[in-house]
C-alpha cells in the first residue's frame, strides 16, 4: 500500500489498525491512525481513505473503496 499517512504508522499500530478493521470496527480503526500518527494529525476523510485502501488490499471489500466514501 502506498500511502504516507499508512507509512507514517509504527507495525504495531498498523497491525491494530488490520485486527480493528477484520473485526469490523472501522471506527476504532480511524482512531488507532489517529492515536499513532504524528503530527499534524490526518482528516477523518484522509483517514477513512486509508481505511477503505487498506480494506481492499485485505480483502474486506468486496466491491472496492468506494463503500466507504459519499
Amino acid at each position: 500500500m502506498d500511502d504516507p499517512i499508512w507509512h507514517a504508522l509504527p507495525v504495531d499500530a498498523r497491525r491494530l489498525v488490520d485486527e480493528r478493521l477484520a473485526a469490523g470496527r472501522r471506527v476504532q480503526a480511524v482512531k488507532a491512525i489517529r492515536d499513532a500518527s504524528p503530527e499534524p494529525l490526518p482528516g477523518i476523510r484522509a483517514c477513512m481513505d486509508v481505511i477503505a485502501d487498506r480494506m481492499t488490499e485485505l480483502g474486506l471489500l468486496p466491491n472496492g473503496p468506494t463503500l466507504l466514501r459519499d
